[in-house]
Protein backbone atom coordinates (compact mmCIF):
# COMPACT_ATOMS: atom_id res chain seq x y z
CA UNK A 1 0.00 0.00 0.00
CA UNK A 2 0.96 3.81 -1.12
CA UNK A 3 1.91 6.37 2.06
CA UNK A 4 -0.64 7.79 3.29
CA UNK A 5 -1.00 11.16 1.96
CA UNK A 6 -1.99 13.32 5.11
CA UNK A 7 -2.78 16.53 3.06
CA UNK A 8 -5.60 15.05 1.19
CA UNK A 9 -6.97 13.07 4.40
CA UNK A 10 -7.10 16.17 6.12
CA UNK A 11 -8.18 18.67 3.15
CA UNK A 12 -11.50 20.86 3.38
CA UNK A 13 -14.55 18.76 2.40
CA UNK A 14 -13.13 15.76 3.28
CA UNK A 15 -15.02 12.46 3.83
CA UNK A 16 -14.34 11.40 6.79
CA UNK A 17 -15.55 8.19 7.32
CA UNK A 18 -13.11 7.21 4.34
CA UNK A 19 -10.52 8.75 5.47
CA UNK A 20 -10.79 6.98 9.03
CA UNK A 21 -11.12 3.42 6.72
CA UNK A 22 -7.75 4.47 5.01
CA UNK A 23 -5.95 5.04 7.95
CA UNK A 24 -7.15 2.15 10.02
CA UNK A 25 -6.26 -0.40 6.63
CA UNK A 26 -2.67 1.50 6.85
CA UNK A 27 -2.12 0.87 10.61
CA UNK A 28 -3.77 -2.64 10.64
CA UNK A 29 -0.85 -3.26 7.44
CA UNK A 30 2.05 -1.64 10.26
CA UNK A 31 0.47 -4.08 12.91
CA UNK A 32 1.01 -6.94 10.53
CA UNK A 33 4.18 -6.10 9.51
CA UNK A 34 5.08 -5.95 13.56
CA UNK A 35 3.88 -9.24 14.20
CA UNK A 36 5.66 -10.66 11.93
CA UNK A 37 9.05 -8.83 13.12
CA UNK A 38 9.25 -6.64 9.80
CA UNK A 39 9.82 -3.01 11.41
CA UNK A 40 11.00 -1.08 8.18
CA UNK A 41 9.55 0.78 6.77
CA UNK A 42 6.31 0.37 8.81
CA UNK A 43 7.94 1.67 12.30
CA UNK A 44 9.16 5.22 10.35
CA UNK A 45 6.09 5.45 8.44
CA UNK A 46 4.37 5.30 11.67
CA UNK A 47 6.29 8.23 13.39
CA UNK A 48 5.98 10.65 10.40
CA UNK A 49 2.24 9.65 11.00
CA UNK A 50 2.11 10.66 14.47
CA UNK A 51 4.88 13.83 13.76
CA UNK A 52 2.36 15.41 11.22
CA UNK A 53 -0.52 14.65 13.12
CA UNK A 54 0.85 16.60 15.71
CA UNK A 55 2.17 19.69 13.99
CA UNK A 56 -1.66 19.62 12.46
CA UNK A 57 -2.73 19.73 15.79
CA UNK A 58 -1.13 22.84 16.68
CA UNK A 59 -1.44 24.44 13.87
CA UNK A 60 -5.41 24.02 13.78
CA UNK A 61 -5.55 24.49 17.53
CA UNK A 62 -4.12 27.95 17.24
CA UNK A 63 -6.62 28.33 14.28
CA UNK A 64 -9.60 27.37 16.53
CA UNK A 65 -8.63 29.48 19.22
CA UNK A 66 -8.24 32.60 16.83
CA UNK A 67 -11.92 31.44 15.47
CA UNK A 68 -13.42 31.23 18.44
CA UNK A 69 -12.35 34.87 19.90
CA UNK A 70 -12.44 36.77 16.12
CA UNK A 71 -14.88 35.25 14.67
CA UNK A 72 -17.71 33.66 16.84
CA UNK A 73 -17.05 35.84 19.57
CA UNK A 74 -18.57 39.07 17.59
CA UNK A 75 -22.16 39.70 17.15
CA UNK A 76 -22.46 38.34 13.07
CA UNK A 77 -26.27 37.18 13.82
CA UNK A 78 -27.48 40.18 12.04
CA UNK A 79 -25.71 38.87 8.96
CA UNK A 80 -27.21 35.22 8.56
CA UNK A 81 -24.76 35.00 5.41
CA UNK A 82 -22.00 35.48 7.33
CA UNK A 83 -23.06 33.29 10.43
CA UNK A 84 -23.90 30.24 8.46
CA UNK A 85 -20.43 30.43 6.79
CA UNK A 86 -18.93 31.24 9.88
CA UNK A 87 -20.98 27.90 11.27
CA UNK A 88 -19.68 25.59 8.19
CA UNK A 89 -16.02 26.72 9.34
CA UNK A 90 -16.56 25.73 12.75
CA UNK A 91 -18.51 22.36 12.24
CA UNK A 92 -15.13 21.30 9.60
CA UNK A 93 -12.54 22.75 11.90
CA UNK A 94 -14.45 20.26 14.77
CA UNK A 95 -14.88 17.53 12.59
CA UNK A 96 -10.56 17.98 11.39
CA UNK A 97 -9.15 18.10 15.33
CA UNK A 98 -11.49 14.94 15.89
CA UNK A 99 -10.39 12.80 13.38
CA UNK A 100 -6.44 14.35 14.39
CA UNK A 101 -7.54 13.06 18.21
CA UNK A 102 -8.78 10.18 16.81
CA UNK A 103 -5.75 8.99 14.49
CA UNK A 104 -3.10 9.90 17.37
CA UNK A 105 -5.02 7.85 19.67
CA UNK A 106 -5.03 4.86 17.26
CA UNK A 107 -1.39 5.19 16.35
CA UNK A 108 -0.51 4.92 19.48
CA UNK A 109 0.04 1.30 20.45
CA UNK A 110 1.69 0.98 16.70
CA UNK A 111 4.16 3.36 17.85
CA UNK A 112 4.46 1.50 21.30
CA UNK A 113 4.88 -2.07 19.66
CA UNK A 114 7.61 -1.00 17.17
CA UNK A 115 9.84 0.42 19.92
CA UNK A 116 9.18 -2.54 22.34
CA UNK A 117 10.60 -4.66 18.92
CA UNK A 118 13.24 -2.23 17.96
CA UNK A 119 14.57 -1.96 21.82
CA UNK A 120 14.02 -5.90 22.00
CA UNK A 121 16.48 -6.13 18.21
CA UNK A 122 19.32 -3.53 19.88
CA UNK A 123 19.98 -5.07 22.83
CA UNK A 124 20.26 -8.09 21.23
CA UNK A 125 22.63 -6.78 18.61
CA UNK A 126 25.94 -6.15 19.57
CA UNK A 127 28.80 -3.98 18.28
CA UNK A 128 32.94 -3.89 18.01
CA UNK A 129 35.77 -2.93 16.65
CA UNK A 130 38.37 -5.17 15.71
CA UNK A 131 40.84 -2.85 13.89
CA UNK A 132 43.63 -1.10 15.45
CA UNK A 133 42.88 2.57 14.06
CA UNK A 134 39.91 4.00 15.92
CA UNK A 135 39.26 6.82 12.71
CA UNK A 136 37.35 6.65 9.40
CA UNK A 137 39.33 7.04 6.64
CA UNK A 138 37.41 9.76 4.86
CA UNK A 139 34.61 8.58 6.78
CA UNK A 140 34.63 5.36 5.09
CA UNK A 141 35.00 1.71 6.57
CA UNK A 142 34.00 -1.95 7.12
CA UNK A 143 31.26 -3.54 8.88
CA UNK A 144 29.92 -7.74 9.22
CA UNK A 145 26.72 -8.52 10.32
CA UNK A 146 25.12 -11.84 10.27
CA UNK A 147 22.34 -12.95 8.31
CA UNK A 148 20.97 -15.56 10.50
CA UNK A 149 17.87 -16.45 9.05
CA UNK A 150 19.73 -17.14 5.51
CA UNK A 151 22.82 -18.53 7.45
CA UNK A 152 25.40 -15.97 6.17
CA UNK A 153 28.07 -13.45 6.63
CA UNK A 154 27.64 -10.52 5.11
CA UNK A 155 30.78 -7.48 4.69
CA UNK A 156 29.64 -3.71 4.10
CA UNK A 157 31.47 -1.25 3.19
CA UNK A 158 29.93 2.30 4.68
CA UNK A 159 30.69 5.87 4.04
CA UNK A 160 29.55 8.18 6.53
CA UNK A 161 27.72 11.08 4.55
CA UNK A 162 27.30 15.04 5.71
CA UNK A 163 23.62 16.00 4.03
CA UNK A 164 21.34 19.11 5.09
CA UNK A 165 17.49 18.72 6.23
CA UNK A 166 15.61 22.29 6.62
CA UNK A 167 18.79 23.90 6.87
CA UNK A 168 20.21 21.41 9.30
CA UNK A 169 23.41 19.49 9.25
CA UNK A 170 23.17 15.70 10.23
CA UNK A 171 24.70 12.53 9.08
CA UNK A 172 23.79 9.78 7.33
CA UNK A 173 25.09 6.36 6.74
CA UNK A 174 25.29 4.73 3.29
CA UNK A 175 26.34 0.93 3.03
CA UNK A 176 27.55 -1.14 -0.02
CA UNK A 177 27.74 -4.79 0.29
CA UNK A 178 31.27 -6.00 -0.86
CA UNK A 179 30.80 -10.00 0.42
CA UNK A 180 29.15 -12.38 1.55
CA UNK A 181 30.10 -16.15 3.18
CA UNK A 182 28.18 -18.88 4.37
CA UNK A 183 28.28 -19.20 7.65
CA UNK A 184 28.59 -23.12 7.38
CA UNK A 185 32.44 -22.84 6.01
CA UNK A 186 33.04 -19.99 8.50
CA UNK A 187 35.52 -21.96 10.77
CA UNK A 188 37.84 -19.27 12.37
CA UNK A 189 36.99 -16.52 14.36
CA UNK A 190 34.63 -13.56 12.66
CA UNK A 191 37.39 -11.60 13.64
CA UNK A 192 40.10 -13.40 11.78
CA UNK A 193 37.82 -13.34 8.64
CA UNK A 194 37.14 -9.55 8.69
CA UNK A 195 40.93 -8.65 9.26
CA UNK A 196 41.96 -11.62 5.96
CA UNK A 197 39.22 -9.82 3.87
CA UNK A 198 40.47 -6.39 4.68
CA UNK A 199 43.93 -6.75 4.55
CA UNK A 200 43.70 -7.72 1.11
CA UNK A 201 41.19 -4.96 0.38
CA UNK A 202 42.44 -2.37 -2.32
CA UNK A 203 39.73 0.25 -1.68
CA UNK A 204 41.24 1.37 1.73
CA UNK A 205 44.32 1.97 3.56
CA UNK A 206 44.03 0.41 6.88
CA UNK A 207 40.54 1.15 7.24
CA UNK A 208 38.57 0.84 11.04
CA UNK A 209 36.14 -2.50 11.33
CA UNK A 210 33.65 -3.44 13.09
CA UNK A 211 31.56 -7.02 14.10
CA UNK A 212 27.75 -7.37 14.54
CA UNK A 213 27.16 -10.02 16.60
CA UNK A 214 23.40 -11.42 17.34
CA UNK A 215 21.98 -15.03 17.75
CA UNK A 216 18.13 -13.57 16.57
CA UNK A 217 17.01 -14.60 13.19
CA UNK A 218 14.58 -12.06 12.25
CA UNK A 219 13.81 -10.55 8.90
CA UNK A 220 17.23 -9.10 7.79
CA UNK A 221 15.91 -6.56 5.35
CA UNK A 222 13.33 -5.41 7.00
CA UNK A 223 14.82 -5.03 11.00
CA UNK A 224 18.43 -6.75 11.20
CA UNK A 225 20.29 -4.40 8.79
CA UNK A 226 18.42 -1.20 9.12
CA UNK A 227 18.64 -1.28 13.36
CA UNK A 228 22.41 -2.17 12.88
CA UNK A 229 23.40 0.45 10.40
CA UNK A 230 21.71 3.14 13.30
CA UNK A 231 23.32 1.73 15.73
CA UNK A 232 26.73 2.11 13.82
CA UNK A 233 25.92 5.37 12.96
CA UNK A 234 25.37 6.26 17.15
CA UNK A 235 28.13 4.91 17.70
CA UNK A 236 30.77 6.89 15.45
CA UNK A 237 29.02 9.68 16.34
CA UNK A 238 29.20 9.22 20.14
Amino acid sequence: MTTLDLKKLTSCGSDWELNQYKILIKIKEWLLNFRKNKLFPSIEEAIQLNLALEDLLRENIECKLWFDNEIRGRKINERVIVYEKAHQIGNQLDKLLNFIDWALQLNRPVLEEGRIIKNFVEENLSIKRISRVEKNYHGKGYFSLPDNKNEVLNIYLYEIIWDWSQENLYQRINSRLVRSVPQQVIHNPVEELILNFITYSQDLQEPVAYVFETDLDFPYKETIFPIAEEKLLKHLSS
